[in-house]
């Protein structure tokens, strides 16, 4: 009883799960606020490239 108790080893590997589950909660809130604005501008790019190669939309 008191070796498990003592035991660490899985103390280890539930924090690593709440921080991975920490980052893809901050994710998936950053692309739900910002995806429109970076797919506009990502679309804007590529609109000026291809006006460079004269093949603009």
């Amino acid at each position: 009883m008191n070796k498990l108790i003592r035991d660490k080893k899985g103390a280890n590997l539930v924090e690593y799960i709440i921080l991975v589950g920490v980052i893809a909660l901050i994710a998936i809130a950053g692309f739900k606020m910002f995806g429109t604005k970076v797919q506009e501008k990502v679309q804007q790019q590529a609109g000026s490239v291809g006006g460079i190669n004269g093949t603009a939309k």
